[in-house]
């Protein structure tokens, strides 16, 4: 029969695929197989193209997404704004991804042309995952922004009008839903039983942290791949016990909804989360079989032209980055410890959250180290270390006036959407070259000279080494 063995990994399957070696996915009851031969019901896989929003109203979270995507080889990451959503055409993308934060935020940054960009995305055969605030962005609302993104008729199960009582603190109890509440039961790990409906077949029973997330209902039960099961010892209870088990256990957790040609995935709990490898393992298989034979393009790019940077200008550029997010790191570490919190839109932010934002670029700087070759947008080279730089100022200024008694919510604002901008430059760094494979290919060939420092590449171009480089712009 030629199957590949279920163990084998993500990573090795996407090796393989990246070679153009045909490799064939197919659902059985067992769960997923892949095999090197065409088979009934298989699809062909190819490398996916995944679109991460980054934009307004995104948390921390959509970080989770990236360390779930790096780890079995999809590389092909686009980190898009609202203002890309809104003015692009994301046919170009296989899978659109929105993570937890602020839902209304999220919502009114998009705006209308947002909603119809998305929308269109999806019926034309793109796949919307959403997770958190993304999976209640496209459910069906009456209130203003979110009225706008009616795309799937899915009620939640913590929506009330009265809300249960609470002991001691509620900041991350309750958001205000006009004249209602989304009122949030629990927190941290729960388990979820796994439906048999592609791609979940054979999957058992796992966990996923929630964090504030909803429970959903749907009239179809084809299309809940999971529900709510129990609570675990990590489970913390912000509602008494039977009231959160009437508002989650049996209800879905993990919805697909088809769309047209395309489909909405909406993850109640954080299935990114880095500490859940089963419930990462079934976003990573969602991707594979959703655009597995399918004809989406990749026609247009969302990435701008890129440019070597080789050399020692290479070299400076990680060295002075290198320096400003160790100067953050030990400046956000001085906050950890401090009771300060910021409510910035409907979303609760704290200093932990500054350090998930740091660590993500901090561990991946070792690579960038030794790397001789690096691909960045022209204009992006400065702003990089610029924005570092902004980053690690704020914070001491922020510490500073924490210590005085100063409220900060304005430096708060400030500094999170500095770590944003500061993150999506350094992705668009980090994985335009490891996507092209400069990382691997810089280690074997001579070291470029420094007065060949920037080359943009704009087609095909063949660098001093004489290696062919394809159009680095798609």
């Amino acid at each position: 029969m030629s199957f590949i063995t279920p163990d084998r990994s993500h990573a090795d399957l996407s090796a393989v695929v990246k070679k153009g070696t045909p490799l064939f996915m197919g659902i059985s009851p067992a769960g997923c197989r892949f095999s090197t031969r065409r088979h009934p019901d298989f699809r062909r896989l190819r490398p996916p193209r995944i679109g991460i929003y980054a934009g307004k109203g995104a948390s921390h979270s959509w970080l989770w997404f990236v360390d779930l995507f790096e780890k079995p080889g999809f590389w092909d990451l686009v980190f898009l704004d609202e203002q890309i959503v809104r003015k692009s055409d994301l046919s170009g993308l296989d899978v659109l991804v929105v993570s937890g934060g602020d839902t209304f935020a999220v919502a009114e940054a998009l705006g209308a042309e947002g909603s119809a960009r998305l929308l269109s995305f999806v019926r034309s055969g793109g796949t919307y995952m959403g997770s958190c605030a993304g999976a209640y962005l496209p459910m069906n609302s009456s209130k203003k922004p979110l009225d706008l993104f009616n795309f799937v008729d899915v009620k939640i199960t913590n929506l009330t009008k009265i809300l249960p009582e609470v002991p001691g603190d509620d900041f991350k109890y309750r958001t205000a839903y006009g004249c209602d509440y989304v009122f949030h039961p629990v927190r941290e790990a729960v388990k979820l039983e796994a439906k048999s409906g592609p791609p979940f077949a054979g999957v058992p029973a796992f966990a996923a942290p929630l964090f504030g997330g909803p429970g959903m209902t749907h009239d179809n039960p084809e299309n809940i791949l999971a529900v709510y099961s129990a609570f675990t010892d990590k489970t913390a209870f912000f509602v008494p016990r039977e009231t959160a088990e009437n508002t989650l256990i049996g209800k879905a957790a993990v919805i697909r909804v088809p769309k047209d040609d395309g489909c909405f995935y909406l993850f109640g709990p954080h299935l990114e989360h880095p500490h859940y490898p089963e419930a990462n393992a079934f976003v990573a298989n969602a991707v594979l079989w959703e655009t597995a034979g399918s004809e989406n393009g990749h026609h247009n790019s969302f990435r701008p032209d890129m440019a070597y940077l080789t050399g020692k200008p290479a070299k400076e550029m990680i060295r002075d980055l290198k320096r400003e997010l160790s100067n953050a790191r030990i400046a956000a570490s001085s906050l950890e410890f401090v009771p300060v919190r910021w409510m910035i839109g409907k979303k609760a932010y704290d200093p932990v959250k500054i350090r998930v934002f740091l660590e993500a670029m901090w561990k991946r700087i070792a690579p960038l180290e030794k790397c001789g070759c690096l691909l960045i947008a022209p204009d992006a080279r400065g702003r990089l270390v610029d924005e570092a730089r902004q980053a690690a100022r704020l914070l001491r200024g922020m510490k500073n006036d924490i210590d005085d008694g100063m409220d900060t919510l304005e430096q708060a604002t400030l500094l999170f959407q500095s770590l944003q901008k500061l993150s999506v430059f350094f992705f668009e760094l980090y994985f335009a070259s490891k996507d092209r494979d400069v990382f691997a290919r810089s280690a074997k060939r001579t070291k470029p000279t420094a007065s060949s420092a920037i080359r943009i590449v704009t087609g095909k171009t063949t660098m001093e080494t004489g290696e062919e480089i394809g159009n680095l712009a798609n």
